[in-house]
C-alpha cells in the first residue's frame, strides 16, 4: 500500500482531525510500519562480534579436551585454548541468550537457551547450528497433549464399559488434567516461542536431553536431527522448573528444579520417579562423580549424596548466598559458586567448606577447572579465573580475532 493511498485512507476516517494532529498521527504509524518491517525475530538474527564478548554476561562453561567453552547473552560463544587466558569469539546464527552448554565427546556438542533454542556444534564449538526452537517446541507441546488428552479419553471409555467407580474417578481427573495441560499448551503456542531452556546433557553424540521451564522436556535419539517432548515421561505434574541434569551412574541420571524437584531415571531417561528432597526451596544446579551427587540452589544450601539420591547430607557452606553452579573436580573436590561473588570449595569429605568473596561481588553463573588446574568461573563480569586455593589470578584476560 502506498502513503498516498494511506493518507487518503486517514483522511476520509477522521476528517474532523486537524492537520497537525493528522500529521502527528501518520508519522506515528508510519514509524510502526517500518519498525515492524525492520524488525528481525533474534531466533533468526546471528549473534553480533565484539571485542568485549568475554567481558559480557556468560551463563554457563564447559571443558572440552583441552579447550573452555562459555555461552550468555546475545548468543555469545566464547572459548580458549589456554586455560582462559584468551579467548576467541564464534559466530553463532541466533542472537538470543544461552543459558547451558554441553559437549559428549571432545567434538560433538550442544548449546540451549531462552526461546527454546538448541544449538549444535560439531568442531569443539567453533561453529555452530541451529537444530530447534520455541516455534517448533510449541508444536510438539501441543502434539503431544492432544495425544494424552485422546488416550484419557480412551481411558475412561475403557472403565465405564467395566463400570469401575474407582478407575472411572481416576481416569476422569486423567481427563481434566490433559485438558488443561492442552489448553495451556495451546495458549503458548499462540504465545510465540517464549519458554527457556535451562539445561542440556548428552549420553553421546545420539542421546540427549534438554530441559527448561514450566516442566519443559524434550529428548533426541538421533543427535538433535529431531526433538521428541518427553516431559510426560517426568513426575512434574505441576510443571515446575527443570534447572539442571547429569549423569550419577552407568545408565542413571538425575535432575534438580524448583521447589525441591528431583527426579532420578536408572533407564537413560525412559523413565523417571521422584526422590525424597532434603529442601523445599529451588535447585539450581547439580554434579557428580558417579553416586557421589551434589545439588545445590537458594540461600546457599547445598546437599551431599553418597548412594545416588537415597539419603542426603547438608553441607554448611558458611554462606547464604545463593549457588548457581558447581563442579567436581578430577580428584572428586567441588567448586561451587553463586551470588554476590561467592565461591564455596570443597574437599572430597564436604567436610570445612572454605567461603570466599571475589571482588566485584558480581553473580557467578558457571564454573569449569580449566587444563591447567586453575577454576575458570563465567557470570556477570565475564571469565574470571582463581587458583586451586581460591585466589584470583590477576592477569589480563584478553579477545582474539575468531571465526567473524
Amino acid at each position: 500500500m502506498s502513503f498516498h493511498s494511506i493518507r487518503n485512507r486517514i483522511v476520509i476516517a477522521v476528517p474532523q482531525l486537524s492537520m497537525f494532529k493528522l500529521a502527528i498521527f501518520v508519522a506515528t504509524l508510519l514509524t510502526t510500519i517500518l519498525a515492524q518491517a525492520q524488525w528481525k525475530d533474534p531466533l533468526e538474527s546471528p549473534s553480533f562480534a565484539t571485542d568485549k564478548a568475554h567481558k559480557s554476561l556468560l551463563l554457563d562453561i564447559t571443558r572440552v579436551g583441552n579447550r573452555l567453552v562459555a555461552v550468555g547473552a546475545h548468543g555469545h560463544v566464547v572459548y580458549s585454548d589456554d586455560s582462559g587466558q584468551s579467548w576467541i569469539q564464534a559466530k553463532t546464527p541466533s542472537s538470543v541468550t544461552l543459558t547451558s552448554v554441553y559437549f559428549p565427546s571432545q567434538t560433538m556438542g550442544w548449546a540451549v537457551g531462552h526461546d527454546g533454542l538448541i544449538l549444535h556444534s560439531s568442531d569443539a564449538g567453533e561453529t555452530w547450528v541451529k537444530q530447534f526452537d520455541g516455534y517448533l517446541a510449541n508444536r510438539a507441546i501441543v502434539k503431544g497433549a492432544r495425544e494424552n488428552k485422546e488416550l484419557a479419553i480412551r481411558e475412561l471409555d475403557q472403565a465405564k464399559n467395566i463400570d469401575d467407580a474407582s478407575a472411572i474417578d481416576k481416569a476422569e481427573m486423567h481427563l481434566e488434567n490433559t485438558t488443561y495441560a492442552l489448553e495451556d499448551a495451546q495458549y503458548d503456542q499462540n504465545n510465540g516461542s517464549t519458554k527457556p531452556f535451562l539445561g542440556v546433557w548428552f549420553y553421546d553424540s545420539n542421546i540427549g536431553y534438554a530441559v527448561g521451564a514450566y516442566g519443559m522436556a524434550f529428548r533426541t535419539r538421533d543427535g538433535g536431527k529431531s526433538w521428541i517432548d518427553w516431559s510426560a515421561h517426568l513426575e512434574n505434574s505441576d510443571r515446575l522448573h527443570i534447572n539442571g541434569l547429569t549423569m550419577v551412574g552407568p545408565r542413571s541420571l538425575m535432575l534438580v528444579g524448583e521447589r525441591g524437584l528431583i527426579l532420578r531415571s536408572d533407564d537413560l531417561g525412559e523413565n523417571w520417579r521422584a526422590l525424597p528432597s532434603p529442601y523445599e526451596g529451588s535447585f539450581f544446579g547439580i554434579t557428580a562423580k558417579n553416586d557421589d551427587v551434589l545439588i545445590y540452589g537458594l540461600r546457599g544450601n547445598l546437599f551431599n549424596s553418597e548412594d545416588g539420591g537415597i539419603q542426603w547430607q547438608k553441607v554448611y557452606t558458611k554462606s547464604e548466598q545463593t549457588l548457581m553452579a558447581g563442579v567436581t573436580k578430577t580428584d572428586k573436590t567441588a567448586v561451587m559458586v553463586g551470588n554476590g561473588g561467592s565461591v564455596i570449595l570443597l574437599d572430597r569429605r564436604t567436610e570445612n567448606p572454605k567461603s570466599i568473596i571475589l571482588p566485584g561481588r558480581t553473580t557467578s553463573a558457571g564454573v569449569a577447572q580449566a587444563p591447567d588446574g586453575s577454576i575458570v568461573i563465567v557470570g556477570e563480569a565475564g571469565v574470571e579465573r582463581i587458583d586451586i586455593n581460591g585466589t584470583v589470578i590477576k592477569e589480563t584476560i584478553t579477545m582474539a580475532k575468531g571465526g567473524f
